[in-house]
């Protein structure tokens, strides 16, 4: 199917004789952004939510160009812009620094860096990704392959949460739909879609698993195995929830040093104990682990004594009932490094605001805490960031006086190995901010009103450092 474009008048037409999809959580309200890549189930995902009038006004498109396929990318690029253009959807677009191959790890984090900085920005909360039963199984069966557990297997999930409180959206899969429902859906309408040349190679596993299945499995398990698949997946799902529900209750919780308390699980199921090690190795960025180098901390837990083991390249320790990734905080260095709005850059991003009576309220009241988020009366000059250096001291919201930044950080009880890891937010000379300390009392807000910044860290990126 060609990929031009019709008139705008005849595109928002065609969007309309698309089948509705399930209304968005009701608990997140504001913008809903979709990440579109320009093929067929990211369109649809737009098209379709576009077509619903309660959601048409919160819409916004973000697109992220890889720069991996020279001049197709850029069309890409250029064919989501056109068809936001064309149904009146707000679109972002962002650029990969880089050109040329990339794994497929390094493009999805440098596409969820532009995501997060697109999410501090723009006040976004609630993200839609275009996944469908499809890639569900598919990615069912890679990870099966791998041993995974609950967690791995009912991935991707209809809702996900993540820890710096955003929600990951997947209304394809709470439709059940199928790749083919999805572009038999569009040709009807007369939508077009781009295609990507590289998804038909047999270089990434999925696509050898995609062809594999296209191959015979219909044949061989039956015209409703993709539905079968999703069902199990749920299976998986509710099973995780219920055994991170009861390794809650026997206070199995990361803690604000990136730690797991495991001395309550002495004696529990080997699956309740497998099933928070595969949770709190997924939430510290570590891939799927063989089962040989998990053993030991698994025997360890379930006996309440010592163990140390190497896991996807990171050192795991069971120690005096606790679970610990040993690694050293990164030195920031004292190199300046500017900070733009709306770019991410070292976890920190920047963002204009305006202060309504709602955010000042929740301000006043104390509910916004400084472990990853905080508002300052604008600064006349740049904003830059380095990390800590002997001797800082600023004034903290509320204080009487200066402190030294190192004595803060101890009141407050940081981590002694991690205050290194910790970005110190510049105007100028001048000290605005530390993750984890109250902003600067020379740019505190007074009020409701404009000319205000939004500061907000992702202690992710650094091993969840501080408490979500």
């Amino acid at each position: 199917m060609s990929d031009l474009l019709p008139s705008p008048a005849d595109l928002c037409v065609a969007a309309a004789r698309l089948p509705r999809l399930p209304a968005p959580p009701t608990d997140l309200t504001g913008p809903l952004a979709v990440g579109l890549s320009g093929g067929a189930d990211s369109v649809f995902a737009l098209a379709a939510l576009w077509a619903d009038e309660a959601v048409r006004p919160r819409l916004r498109a973000w697109h992220f160009d890889h720069r991996v396929r020279g001049a197709a990318s850029a069309g890409d690029a250029a064919f989501c812009a056109a068809l936001c253009a064309a149904l009146g959807v707000p679109f972002t677009g962002g650029v990969r620094a880089a050109t040329g191959p990339a794994t497929e790890a390094e493009l999805r984090a440098e596409r969820d860096d532009f995501f997060r900085a697109q999410r501090a920005a723009q006040a976004v909360r609630l993200l839609v990704t275009a996944h469908h039963v499809d890639d569900q199984v598919e990615t069912m069966l890679m990870r099966l392959a791998h041993g995974a557990g609950p967690v791995g297997l009912a991935a991707p999930r209809v809702r996900q949460a993540f820890r710096d409180g955003h929600v990951r959206w997947r209304p394809l899969l709470a439709a059940g739909l199928r790749k083919a429902d999805l572009q038999a859906a569009l040709r009807a309408a007369g939508l077009p879609w781009r295609e990507d040349a590289t998804n038909a190679t047999d270089v990434a596993q999925r696509n050898r698993v995609r062809a594999w299945l296209a191959a015979g499995a219909d044949a061989a398990l039956g015209a409703g195995y993709a539905q079968g698949f999703a069902r199990a997946a749920r299976i998986q799902d509710e099973l995780a929830e219920a055994l991170l529900a009861w390794g809650a209750q026997l206070g199995a919780q990361v803690d604000a040093e990136g730690r797991l308390p495991v001395r309550n699980l002495r004696g529990t199921p080997a699956a309740l104990r497998r099933l928070l090690l595969d949770d709190y190795l997924r939430g510290q960025g570590i891939p799927e682990a063989s089962a040989e180098s998990l053993a030991p901390l698994l025997e360890a837990i379930a006996a309440g004594t010592a163990a140390r083991a190497s896991v996807a390249g990171e050192i795991l320790h069971v120690r005096d009932g606790w679970l610990v990734v040993e690694r050293a905080a990164p030195a920031l260095g004292a190199e300046l490094r500017p900070l733009r709005t709306g770019v991410a850059s070292g976890g920190l991003v920047v963002a204009p605001v305006d202060v309504d009576e709602a955010l000042w309220a929740r301000l006043a009241r104390g509910e916004v805490t400084p472990e990853r988020e905080a508002y300052l009366r604008a600064p006349a000059g740049d904003l830059h960031w380095r990390g800590r250096l002997a001797g800082d001291r600023y004034r903290p919201l509320g204080a009487p006086g200066s402190a030294k930044v190192s004595d803060l950080l101890i009141n407050r009880k940081i981590p002694a190995g991690w205050r290194e890891a910790l970005p110190v937010v510049l105007a100028g000379e001048e000290i605005l901010w530390v993750p984890g300390l109250p902003p600067a009392d020379s740019h505190r807000l007074t009020g409701p009103g404009k000319g205000a910044v939004r500061l907000t860290w992702d202690a992710s990126r650094l091993g969840s450092i501080l408490p979500s």
